[in-house]
Order: structure tokens, then C-alpha cells, then sequence
């Protein structure tokens, strides 16, 4: 059998997952791939109710009863998001694994707030619920976590301030959370995966939950797509194998996932001794 091929056994095959904004996009292709790896039962949260019901009707038809459940939950609501998690555990009674990739995506003021609150405020909240339950320290069995970011935590510059902010804070947060230190206590992985522009709602005007109608088309004209929805899944895959606690992976343009860890480590260095 594959070095591969037994990683994602060991990382995938009868663990119990949860993936926030897993109703549609890419967040619905993580669950759908997932449970094609033979996730014992996976658990997805997003606000879009038809959109999540419809997915959770399609995977039990596939893949049988229990394996997916949809929970409306608004993750900027702390209670809700709370509520969502005690959910996961009354229901499976464990959890293994948890993949943070809602996100919301606007170029006016007008949603500023929101952007921070989901992007940013509710990774760190689900990311330290989810040590709480997984974490050795705390009477856990350790686990995984993946949360996502953006090309855009990467580059200088004006494109979409707010988004890249919010996703430049996901980053440095991940790698401090997924320190050597941290993971040796928790057992927990908490790795970071840097996604490129990719073929989803968020880059277009359908996809009024996520921003303005108004503001829609500007994005979609100005963000390059250069990936597909199942490259992104597949690249995710990869890093749930290979990932060690506290790296950064970039997915992006239809590639591989790539490790960036130390290149980060590098620039970090030559920043501090400014």
C-alpha cells in the first residue's frame, strides 16, 4: 500500500469531521470528498439552508444514513456556533477533525464587519472550541485542524484590504496555534492552507448570501479564476495527509499542495531583525 495512501487512512478513513460554510463550493466539495475517503461521518455548518439540505439529501442517498449532517448555523454567532459543535458530539459522541473554510468576500464598507467577524473571529473561536474537545491536555484524542487562507495573506498590495487582512490574520494566527509547544500538549494539528482564486460563488454575482449584489460584479471582473473547485478539494486531501502541526500549504491553479513553511519561516526571520 502507498506511504500515501496510508496517511489518509489513518487521517480520514472513520473520523468524524466538521467543515464550516460546507453547503456549496468548496466547502461542499471537502465533504463530499471526505466521505469518499470513508469519513466515518461528517457534520457541515453554513447559513444557506436549502443549499445544505439539498446536500445533506444527496449524501445520504450516496453514502447512507448518519454519514452527513447539515446544521444551520450563522458561525459569527458564538451561541449558535457553540450550539452547532455540542450538536456534532451529542450526535457522534466524538470529533477527530475540524476544517474552517467559511468566508465571506466584499470590496465596500459595507460589510466590513461581518468579513472580520466570519473570517477571522469565528476561525479563532471554532479553532479553540475544537482544542477544547480534541485536545490531549484536555482529555481529548488529539485531532486535526485546517484553516483556510488566502494567496492574499501573502502579497503586498490593495486588492480586496479587508479580505487579505482577515486572511493575513488566519495565517500568523494558525502558525501560532499549530507551534511545536502547542501540538506536543494537545496533539492537535493546526495547519494553515493558503487557497489560490478558485471557481466558486464567492468570485460570482449568485451568490448574493455571501455579499451586496452590488458589489459582486467587481469581484468576479477583477479576480483572476485559475483553479477548479475539485483541484482545491484535492490539494486539501493532501495536506489533511501530509500536514504537520503548525505549516503553511499553498493550493492553487489547478497544482499539487506545496508546502511553504520554511520560505515563511525565512521571511519572518529577515522582518525581525528589522
Amino acid at each position: 500500500m502507498a506511504a500515501s495512501l496510508v496517511k489518509r487512512l489513518l487521517c480520514v478513513e472513520d473520523k468524524v469531521f466538521l467543515v464550516t460554510g460546507g453547503a456549496a463550493g468548496v466547502g461542499a466539495g471537502i465533504v463530499r470528498g471526505l466521505l469518499n475517503e470513508n469519513a466515518r461521518h461528517v457534520a457541515f455548518l453554513d447559513v444557506a439552508d436549502r443549499e445544505g439540505s439539498a446536500l445533506e439529501a444527496e449524501l445520504i442517498t450516496k453514502f447512507g444514513a448518519l454519514r452527513a449532517k447539515f446544521i444551520k448555523c450563522d458561525i459569527s454567532d458564538e451561541a449558535q456556533l457553540t450550539a452547532a459543535y455540542k450538536q456534532v458530539l451529542d450526535k457522534y459522541r466524538r470529533l477527530d477533525a475540524v476544517i474552517n473554510n467559511a468566508a465571506v468576500l466584499s470590496i465596500d464598507d459595507r460589510n466590513v464587519k461581518r468579513m472580520v467577524d466570519i473570517n477571522f473571529t469565528a476561525t479563532v473561536t471554532s479553532t479553540m472550541k475544537a482544542l477544547d474537545i480534541m485536545g490531549a491536555n484536555k482529555g481529548g484524542n488529539g485531532g486535526t485542524i485546517i484553516n483556510m487562507s488566502s494567496l492574499l495573506a501573502l502579497n503586498l498590495g490593495s486588492h480586496l484590504p479587508v479580505y487579505a487582512a482577515t486572511k493575513t490574520a488566519v495565517l500568523q494566527f494558525s502558525i501560532a496555534m499549530g507551534a511545536e509547544k502547542l501540538y506536543s500538549e494537545s496533539k492537535v494539528r493546526v495547519i494553515t492552507v493558503c487557497l489560490g482564486p478558485t471557481d466558486t460563488a464567492i468570485l460570482h454575482r449568485s451568490n448574493l448570501q455571501n455579499f451586496d449584489k452590488d458589489s459582486a460584479e467587481p469581484i468576479a471582473s477583477r479576480v483572476s479564476v485559475r483553479q477548479r473547485v475539485g483541484s482545491a478539494v484535492s490539494g486539501i486531501l493532501e495536506v489533511i495527509d501530509q500536514g504537520k502541526s503548525g505549516s503553511t500549504w499553498i493550493v492553487k491553479d489547478d497544482q499539487k499542495a506545496y508546502e511553504i513553511t520554511d520560505k515563511l519561516s525565512q521571511a519572518f526571520e529577515v522582518l525581525s531583525d528589522i
